[in-house]
Parts: structure tokens; sequence; C-alpha cells
């Protein structure tokens, strides 16, 4: 087993993580409860204050060639030039998350009333069917025409002329 010595730059390094770390724990702490389930699975605001913002067009923690613009998706510019409204924030994420169940809810009953009114429909339809088809044998009855198409629902054709 080797063992390695850990350079001092490393260790620097090592302790510029933690330092990140905890501030950046700090914030989403601040701004959203100790509570992990209120808690969105990265804040990128919270992150660039923990790292005071971008260095050289960088922003630390996200690889060394990675540029502002790719992380932000904005034109590079000027350090901490970042606007909150550039990025959305907890609570638009979860107003629109709250805007989808209501969505989901209106289609669901929407969906149960299509079905209860689809019930009526076939309610409906065959009760004018049957309707139809008694008009029709009257009427073919009434004319003495003999009734071939519409028997009567008894199975008996004595009284279908």
């Amino acid at each position: 087993m080797s063992t390695r010595l850990i350079t001092g730059l490393e260790i620097l390094l090592i302790k510029k993580s933690k330092r990140v770390y905890d501030k950046y724990k700090a914030s989403i702490e601040f701004k959203y409860g100790t509570d992990r389930d209120n808690q969105p699975e990265f804040d990128l605001d919270s992150w660039i204050n923990a790292v005071n913002g971008p260095s050289k067009g960088r922003i630390y923690g996200f690889g060394p060639r990675q540029p502002v613009s790719h992380v932000l998706g904005t034109p590079a510019s000027p350090r901490r030039s970042i606007l909150a409204h550039d990025i959305m924030s907890n609570e638009d994420v979860n107003k629109l998350k709250s805007e989808l169940a209501s969505a989901r809810n209106t289609i669901e009953e929407n969906n149960e009333r299509i079905a209860n009114l689809t019930v009526r429909l076939e309610r409906v339809e065959k009760n004018h069917n049957v309707e139809l088809r008694d008009t029709v044998r009257n009427m073919l009855r009434e004319l003495n025409i003999p009734n071939t198409q519409f028997p009567s629902s008894s199975g008996s054709r004595n009284n279908d002329i």
C-alpha cells in the first residue's frame, strides 16, 4: 500500500473547498431552512455567493474550462453582475409546481366529466335507438307493411305484419 504526501497546495484547496461548502450550506439553510425537503437540489445564487463570484471569467467548482457564460447561459460579464432575474428562484419553481398540480387536477376532473358524459350519451343513444325501432315498428304495423327488419323485442313475430 503506497502512502502519498499531501502538498501544501492540496491542503489549501481542501481548506478552500471546506470553506466554500460551509458558506454554501449556511446560505442554503438561511434561505430555505434546515429541512432538506424544502431545499433545492442546487442554488446557483448561493453557490456564486459562497465562491465570492466569478474569477477570471470562471466560477469555482465548475471545472477549469467552463466559462461563466456556459455555467449561467448568459454572456460573460464583469464580476458579480449576475442578476437575480436571470436565474429562476425557488419561489418561482414552487409556483410553477403548484400551477402544474392544479392543471393536473383540472385534467383529472375533466376526464371524469368526459367519462360520465360518455356513459350518459351511450344511455341516451340506446334509448333513442329503442324509441326509433318502436316508432318504425308501429308505423309499419299501421300501414300493414310486413316487418322483417324490425322484429318485436319479445321474439314473437305474430304481432308484426
